[in-house]
Order: structure tokens, then sequence, then C-alpha cells
């Protein structure tokens, strides 16, 4: 007998507008709560060298953490919410998330790790489970739910990029009040699911399973099958490749460019604008795959970051526009693909969040992987070619995995 909670074998009536909006306005705020933590740093941190003393080893810490603890947070993420209900352990991770971007505003380098640790655990928690949200959600809002949640994940680096120096400078705060600013996201965010979880069918959705005992067993069960199941390594490598080329093209893109002569201003410039072309297409993906194009935007869309970076190789920083433009979209779409096919794929809410664990898990250490390796081949080299090829090489391969992804 399985022991997923009853009420997925029908659906319940079509959604009323109010539910729709409820329903896309939380999974949006909560997949923004799940960026803008970590990525609102990186625009300050020569301030904090400077106040803190402290010099970039130290400080890459702050956004280190986070990746190590996912690794840490995901293979728990599913027994947690087969024992104590969805519901319940997304409230508490949205809070702990506040909580920690508060101790992190504290003063002091033990309130600054710690912060940094607690908000870091919390928000692998929450990714592990979002696709669980969506895969609980009616049939019909599966794919806007997804796209929207594709969406947040360009959308919420956006805006910590671009706003934080704007938002420091309007208030006059501290670095440590300006991330604090950012927790209201988080707060908003924690309202919005408060209101999402009462709506009937998600609240029973998100309530507690039949009993600790049955939980367990079912959910040693589950993993045991999910880590036994190829298709879920092929997700987890779609997913991770999206995570490693965002990841490396983020850390390296903007030295490549200035090694070829363009001012660090407009490099950084370039390389942000690859998040804003995102942000559309992972809305659009899913909603397309959902109306027949499943078979063609996974193997597609990892196509045209490879035609980006070989722009990068004949054009360098001349070509700047068109390659970062060609990474943007398929940045967008091989977001929106990888989280439909994991939303699609899972049978159950509890099935969706094992397979989510190990795909978050995978895409983690390939997403460290990948500037490490980048950097390397640049280092070793003395040129960015060999590097570039590398992750060339990486995401046609990736392009071979989704054939066979986009057919499950």
């Amino acid at each position: 007998m399985s022991d997923d909670p009853p009420s997925f074998g029908t659906q319940p009536p079509p959604p009323r507008p109010v539910s729709l909006i409820i329903a896309v306005a939380t999974v949006l705020i909560v997949g923004l709560t799940l960026r803008i933590p970590t990525i609102s740093l990186a625009p300050l941190v020569p301030t904090m060298m400077e106040d803190t003393g402290h010099g970039e080893t130290f400080l890459s810490l702050l956004t280190s953490i986070p990746l190590v603890l996912t690794l840490l947070a995901a293979p728990v993420a599913p027994p947690l919410a087969n024992r104590f209900g969805r519901g319940r352990v997304v409230s508490i991770a949205l809070v702990a998330i506040a909580a920690g971007m508060a101790l992190r505003s504290t003063p002091g380098d033990a309130p600054l790790l710690l912060g940094t640790g607690l908000l870091g655990f919390s928000i692998a928690i929450l990714t592990v489970l979002v696709p669980s949200i969506i895969n609980a959600e009616r049939t019909e809002i599966r794919s806007r739910l997804t796209g929207t949640y594709s969406m947040s994940l360009s959308l919420g680096p956006a805006l910590a990029l671009g706003l934080t120096i704007p938002l420091r400078e309007a208030t006059g705060l501290s670095w440590r009040g300006t991330l604090l600013v950012w927790a209201l996201c988080t707060v908003i965010a924690a309202a919005l699911w408060l209101v999402y979880i009462r709506i009937p069918h998600v609240a029973a959705a998100s309530g507690a399973h039949r009993g600790r005992a049955a939980s367990a067993s079912g959910g040693e069960r589950r993993a045991e099958a999910v880590l036994s199941d190829a298709n879920v390594w092929f997700l987890a490598l779609f997913l991770g490749v999206t995570s490693l080329t965002f990841y490396t093209t983020s850390a390296w893109l903007p030295a490549v460019f200035v090694l070829d002569g363009m001012p660090a201003q407009a490099a950084g410039g370039f390389t942000s604008l690859i998040s804003i072309v995102a942000i559309p297409f992972g809305l659009i993906a899913p909603i397309a795959i959902r109306r027949g194009l499943s078979r063609f935007i996974a193997p597609a869309a990892p196509l045209l970051a490879v035609l980006g970076l070989v722009l990068l190789l004949m054009m360098g920083a001349a070509g700047a526009l068109p390659i970062t433009i060609l990474l943007g979209i398929s940045q967008g779409l091989c977001l929106g693909a990888s989280y439909d096919q994991i939303v699609k794929f899972g049978r159950s809410p509890a099935h969706t969040a094992s397979v989510s664990a190990v795909t978050s898990a995978v895409g983690v250490a390939l997403a460290a992987i990948g500037p490490f390796a980048f950097g390397l081949g640049l280092e070793t080299a003395g040129s960015s070619v060999v590097s570039v090829i590398g992750l060339a090489v990486i995401v046609v391969v990736q392009s071979l995995i989704g054939l066979r992804t986009s057919k499950l």
C-alpha cells in the first residue's frame, strides 16, 4: 500500500481565479527567497571586506556554505515532509530563512557564519520540496506554476544583483542593514504560504502522513526506489549541467571578457544580462512542453548555449551581446525543462520530493565543480580556449541527455 496521502487520485474542481493567483504568487515569492539571500551578498563584498577586515577566502564561505549544506539537507527533506507534513516543514523553513538573515545581520563573525548556515540549510530544504508542492497541485495549472518557479530562479539573481546597491544608497543602511531588508521577501513568502495552505485541496495535500512508523518505512522504500532508478539520475544530470553552466559563466565570463580587453564594469553588465534574458524563457518552457514541444525543448535548449560558447571562441568580447543572449535563452529554457521534467516524472508529491532531493544534490555538486574546473583550465592553459571548449563539450552531453529525459 502506498504511504502517500490520499486525495490525489481525483482532481478537485477547477481552480477559482483567486486560488490560482494565490498559488502563482506563492510559488513566485518562495522562488525568489531561494536565491536573493545568497546572491545579494555579491555586490556588497567590497564593503564587507573593508568593514570586517576579512579577505576573499573568508567571505567566499558565505556563498559556499549554503551549497555544501544542500548536500546535507537534500536527503533529510523528504523524510521530514513525510513525517511532519509538507505544509508544516515549509512553514518552518521559511521562518528559519528569515531568522538566519536576521542573525547574519548581527555584528560579529559568529552570528554571520551561524546565520548563513541556518538560512543555507533552510533554503536547501525548501529547494527540495518546491517541486513536490507543484506536483500536488491540479494538473491543469502545474505547467504554469513550474514556469513561474523557473522564472523566479532567474528573476531572483537579477533583482539581488541589480537592486542591492541602489537599496543601500537609498536607505543609507550599512551592508548588514541592507541584507536584512531583503528578509522582507521571505516574510512575504511566509505570509503567502500560510494563506495558500488554507486552500482546501492544498491543506489536504500538505498535511502529515498516516503515522510515523508508516511514513518512515515508506520513506525508506521510496528513497531506495529513487536511487536505483536510472531515469532519476538522467534528470539529475540534466539539471546539474544547467546549474554548472550558470555558476561557471557567472563566475568566469566577466574575466574572459576582461582578458579580451573589455572594461570590468561592462563585462559584469553583460554577464548579468544572462539572468535577465532567462526570465521569460523559464516561464515559457514548461507551458510549451505541455503543449507538445517536450521532445524538442530539452535536447535543443543546451545547443543554444553551445552556439554562444562557439561565438565566444570566435569573436571574444566583441560578440558579448549575442553570446549572453544565447546563454540567457538557453539558461531559461533549461531551467524550465528541468523542473517540468521533475514535476511530470513524480508519481506523487512524496515521490517528487525524493526525486528532487537527488537532483538538487547532484545539481549542487556539479555547480561547485564547474567554476573550479574552468578556473583550473584557465590558469593551466593561460587562455580561456581550453576551458570554453570543455564547457561546450559538457553542454553537448546535456543535449544528448535531454533526448532521454524528454521522453520520460
